[in-house]
């Protein structure tokens, strides 16, 4: 991992500077897990700090934890409504993972990773959940996408298995656009038999 940003012009910034920095730096660095993220920058700030002038920095980035976010869902196809929904919760998290799950009651994913989101952080899981929140062995928050309030009835629904299978979990909705409701993925599939589902799908 290369941090191109750290030099000697890097140690002439003010603290309020670096803090600046570190989230450019940290959005570029999105593919990348934080528990692998933070130890590599962390050795990359002490490498250049011979005489103090990152101490500040380095303490902030070992106690302030980013807010991030795990977009979970079986995502078969990953969609517009689903890339809306993507925006919004990267608007509130410093960072989004998209978890791709596999659901056993559904059609198994075919569908490639659209090149739009490969920038990010993509993971996939079988298992529960919540056994999936747990790997990741740091903080995050599950964000789960709306369309109507069918969706929500059915996540209100799902919030209670999960919340006894880890109670202290934490869960946000987040509703897509007007435009985007009425996209779902087994429409997509549907569509897809007569060549008519493209405009649903990212590039």
């Amino acid at each position: 991992m290369v941090f191109n940003d750290i030099n000697s012009k890097f140690l002439s910034l003010s603290f309020a500077q670096q803090l600046e920095n570190e989230k450019k730096v940290f959005k570029d660095f999105q593919n990348v897990d934080y528990k692998t993220y933070l130890p590599e920058r962390l050795k990359a700030l002490e490498t250049l700090n011979k005489n103090g002038e990152l101490n500040d920095l380095i303490t902030f980035l070992k106690q302030n934890k980013p807010s991030i976010g795990v977009f979970a869902g079986s995502f078969n196809p990953f969609h517009k409504g689903h890339y809306n929904v993507l925006i919004k919760a990267e608007n509130i998290f410093d960072k989004v993972i998209i978890a791709f799950g596999e659901n056993p009651i559904k059609e198994e994913r075919k569908w490639p990773v659209p090149a739009k989101i490969k920038n990010r952080q993509i993971e996939n899981y079988s298992h529960l959940l919540t056994d999936f929140v747990d790997s990741l062995h740091y903080e995050v928050t599950v964000i789960r996408g709306l369309r109507n309030s069918t969706d929500f009835q059915y996540e209100q629904n799902q919030y209670r298995y999960i919340q006894e299978l880890k109670p202290n979990i934490k869960i946000v909705n987040i509703f897509c656009d007007k435009e985007f409701e009425h996209i779902s993925s087994s429409g997509i599939r549907t569509l897809e038999k007569y060549n008519k589902h493209q405009n649903y799908l990212l590039d």
